[in-house]
């Protein structure tokens, strides 16, 4: 778990968070060509569902602050509710991460 703290994540720019009828979303282009189907249907995005916690993660994935940084944040902000924090944060950093929505930096590669 340790290595993980000292990442910077950094969100795909082209995804955006969007507040709608009360709830957070992951806003996700649909670019591909397999996707035209997908844009028939559903328009230009796929949506991804985020609770209050999650959308307040992505919004602290500025290419700023470490993971170990936005676990402070949360849990300030969260307190015991994020428990145990860095499991669950490091866990959802990483599903982000597999489907392309972030990226992660090393401190010493940012300029």
């Amino acid at each position: 778990m340790e290595e993980y703290l000292n990442l910077i994540p950094v969100c795909n720019e082209k995804v955006q968070l969007r507040k709608i009828e009360g709830k957070y979303y992951l806003l996700v282009p649909m670019e591909s060509k397999l996707d035209f189907l997908a844009r028939k249907l559903h328009g230009d995005y796929r949506r991804i569902e985020l609770d209050e916690v999650g959308a307040y993660i992505w919004e602290l994935c500025d290419g700023r602050r470490t993971i170990g940084e936005i676990g402070k944040a949360l849990k300030a902000r969260f307190g015991e509710e994020v428990e145990p924090l860095y499991e669950r944060l490091v866990t959802f950093l990483l599903e982000l991460r597999k489907r392309y929505l972030v990226e992660f930096k090393r401190a010493d590669d940012i300029v």
